[in-house]
């Protein structure tokens, strides 16, 4: 009762992380009642799409701030600010998708519907403004994809055996993840931290290197892990109890011969959202292909920076970089792949340039920036004092370690 009472007393205050989840329906549910007044004719198409426009970022905007301001911790900040950062790419394919089925006549409507393989009864007569209701959004929401569309192929029932099996799968792809980064990765960043301590804080290059090489292996394997975990156990599991039938969540990217091959085979939700939302509108507008490439990257850097950034409450350009860094990449494996076809030169630059520089190079980035930030005034503490009197600093390496989802005890 008491937990309840500070709930309604402070939500935000002593709730953020349960307070931005609830925030983030207000924000889906606004996407709504916007696109309701829009297929009514309550409101204009101009003002409609202004609203949609404040809302859908609102949703990502007000979140950021929630994490940034009253959470402290980078998993939990990360957990929200994921949540947040998907919530709003949804709507943006909500409110750009609902725009052209009102612009769209309604022979049109139907000859691209036909298109659509394994609708159910229902999606085969639906047109717009049928689709906006509550229940379509949130069966938009819940639905592991980020574009929008009027009907979505559905499965004719839930194969339950099929659920078990990947709750177990997607059980022990996270056992192993939790091993691995307790085993491994927690002790490395912990040691990386006591040589700062030693150090006060200054990195040699050697030091650097002798942490990438403990940590590239391990990384990798808790990367795919992850991966298989996320995208082939989870997202199947979501879609298999939604009964939702299109599963193609991700293609052979490890046999990538260049890195555009991999950026567009690894995440096919956010490659479908990107090619729909940025590509195109960006060709539309009179750009390029190799321009509209470019804002493509741009945007995905930016966001990728956002999404590791905020929750260590701290402004940094590694992901971003390293996300920029992948057009010179991209450049050469084409031009290596087109002098050389059929040849395995690409794909080894991409899986060095992953395993060896990308994920361990980035873990200790981050770590080192967020020791530095958070640990500051003990660093110039340190520095006022005789070497002979230096104090070990209590720096727990839980608060870094867990940003990894690690603890140093399995």
């Amino acid at each position: 009762m008491a937990t309840l009472k500070g709930f309604s007393e402070a939500p935000l205050a002593d709730f953020p992380f349960v307070s931005g989840l609830l925030i983030v329906q207000a924000f889906v549910v606004g996407a709504y009642l916007i696109e309701k007044m829009l297929s009514k004719g309550w409101i204009g198409n101009r003002f409609g799409t202004l609203l949609h426009f404040l809302n859908t970022n609102a949703s990502l905007g007000v979140v950021m701030a929630i994490v940034w301001f009253l959470i402290d911790h980078p998993v939990v900040g990360a957990i929200l600010i994921m949540q947040a950062t998907i919530t709003w790419l949804k709507l943006i394919s909500y409110a750009h998708a609902n725009y052209d089925y009102r612009s769209t006549s309604l022979d049109k409507h139907k000859a691209t519907l036909a298109l659509v393989r394994d609708l159910d009864a229902e999606g085969l007569v639906i047109s717009y403004p049928e689709n906006v209701t509550l229940s379509n959004i949130y069966y938009f929401w819940f639905a592991p994809t980020l574009t929008y569309q009027i009907a979505f192929p559905r499965a004719p029932f839930v194969r339950w055996m099929k659920v078990i099996t990947l709750t177990l799968q997607l059980f022990l792809s996270a056992t192993l993840v939790a091993f691995f980064a307790a085993q491994v990765i927690a002790p490395n960043l912990d040691s990386l931290v006591r040589d700062l301590e030693a150090n006060r804080g200054e990195v040699r290059t050697h030091v650097i290197g002798d942490y990438l090489l403990k940590l590239s292996i391990t990384s990798t394997y808790i990367w795919l892990l992850g991966f298989y975990g996320f995208f082939h156990c989870f997202l199947n599991l979501t879609a298999e109890l939604l009964r939702f039938g299109d599963r193609v969540f991700y293609r052979d990217w490890w046999n990538a011969s260049e890195v555009s091959a991999y950026w567009r085979l690894w995440n096919m939700p956010v490659h479908y959202w990107l090619v729909r939302h940025v590509y195109f509108p960006s060709v539309r507008l009179g750009l390029s292909k190799t321009g509209a490439t470019f804002v493509v990257f741009f945007f995905s850097a930016i966001l990728h920076e956002v999404l590791i950034s905020v929750p260590c409450h701290m402004i940094r350009v590694h992901s971003f970089l390293a996300m920029m860094g992948q057009i010179p990449l991209i450049f050469l494996t084409k031009m290596i792949d087109r002098r050389f076809p059929g040849s395995s030169i690409g794909n080894v630059i991409f899986w060095i340039s992953f395993c060896f520089v990308g994920q361990p190079m980035a873990m200790l980035l981050y770590t080192i920036d967020y020791w530095e930030i958070h640990h500051h005034e003990d660093l110039v503490a340190l520095d006022q004092l005789e070497v002979n009197d230096v104090p070990k600093l209590k720096i727990p390496f839980a608060a870094i370690g867990k940003f990894f989802g690690a603890s140093s005890e399995l």
